[in-house]
């Protein structure tokens, strides 16, 4: 997503607001495929173009499917997903499981917009391997890409 923000919006970076190691909850072993307490790297990033906050990522990602060189790059900040996964040349596929528009509500102040305004969310597996590979969530408010809405 970062490619097709740079092309609307110009330079993109990432900003990671927070990253930790965690052990899956039934939800979170269920949407990954994998066992309850499996270590899982959860992360939220900030997508920021023209020193603007344009959109939030959080994502999960099951570290028992990657390699070390792999995990060393996720836990690394500031990196986004697709640069990494082009690094390591893997093949993948996305598969969008839902999206919807949501108010911004609690993200309101993240986006510098009233809590009122139409935030685009989409959820989608990467599968590599014909696993899950990673779960991410994004919100993208509209009125930062001047969509008509």
């Amino acid at each position: 997503m970062t490619a097709i923000i740079k092309a609307v919006k110009g330079d993109v970076s990432i900003r990671t607001i927070e990253q930790r190691v965690i052990g899956a909850d039934s939800r979170i072993a269920e949407l990954l495929w994998i066992n309850e307490g499996d270590e899982v790297n959860y992360r939220v990033v900030d997508i920021i173009a023209s020193g603007d906050v344009v959109g939030r990522a959080v994502s999960y990602t099951p570290l028992q499917r990657l390699n070390g060189e792999f995990i060393r790059d996720i836990m690394k900040a500031d990196t986004p997903i697709g640069e990494i996964i082009r690094k390591h040349r893997l093949e993948v596929r996305r598969e969008i499981r839902w999206w919807r528009i949501e108010k911004a509500r609690e993200l309101a102040d993240i986006f510098g917009i009233e809590a009122d305004e139409d935030v685009l969310v989409r959820n989608y597996h990467i599968f590599h391997r014909k696993n899950v590979l990673m779960n991410i969530t994004e919100h993208f408010p509209l009125s930062k890409f001047d969509f008509p809405h």
